[in-house]
């Protein structure tokens, strides 16, 4: 696991990459740049009560505690959004991760690229709605770095592992696969969920996930073989 994730950290940010990198890190900073409008937008909107109620300290407050929530709720969406990104380019990664370390194997069949997206649609909503409804106990010490990684390792490594996957087997191939080895790809999905949590770091994510899925997913379909 380790040696797959550096291999995959290295790959992330070497020149046959760079290209799909930069569009990467820039599509994500421009839905970031759009979600962070929506939500200063939102607090524009907020009514104020004026200097006749409690000498203006009520709206005072209120802006605090709206502009605080807003950067709570904007925190959590950046890894949804990271992954929406990781729709556009994951064929993309993986055929060049494929290859470039394993040549010698039949190369993975590309999904079209409208199923591909509604798929990252799909997965973003799941995502959003999980770590919204985990919002409460990520405002406690300790427990919400901790919960983060196990909530989002479990759902990064489901779905990134058998997208990855029907590349070249089919969905139940793919889904028997995932479940004989579900506590390795938990793994692999907890080391990503890692990986978005280290600042700028995290805007690269859908690289290093695709790029260590595909690893993990070589490894485990050549152990099935055995």
């Amino acid at each position: 696991m380790l040696s797959d994730a550096i291999r995959a950290l290295r790959e992330t940010f070497s020149p046959p990459f760079r290209q799909t990198m930069w569009l990467s890190l820039g599509l994500t900073v421009f839905i970031l740049v759009l979600f962070g409008a929506g939500l200063q937008w939102a607090l524009t909107a907020i009514p104020e009560f004026g200097p006749d109620l409690a000498g203006g300290w009520v709206d005072t407050i209120l802006q605090f505690i709206a502009r605080f929530l807003a950067v709570i709720v904007l925190i959590p969406l950046v890894h949804p959004v990271v992954t929406l990104v990781a729709g556009f380019f994951l064929e993309t990664i993986a055929a060049r991760v494929e290859a470039e370390d394993y040549p010698a194997d039949p190369p993975g069949n590309d999904q079209p690229f409208l199923q591909s997206l509604v798929v990252a649609l799909r997965f973003t909503l799941v995502l959003i709605v999980v770590n919204l409804l985990a919002l409460p106990l990520y405002l406690l010490p300790f427990v919400n770095v901790a919960l983060f990684w196990v909530i989002n390792g479990y759902l990064i490594g489901r779905e990134y592992f058998e997208l990855v996957a029907l590349r070249h087997v089919s969905t139940t191939e793919a889904e028997l696969l995932r479940k004989r080895y579900r506590a390795r790809i938990f793994l692999a999905g907890v080391v990503i969920a890692l990986f978005t949590t280290v600042p700028v770091l995290n805007l690269f994510a859908p690289l290093f996930a695709t790029a260590l899925m595909v690893h993990t997913y070589k490894r485990l379909a050549a152990g099935s073989r055995i």
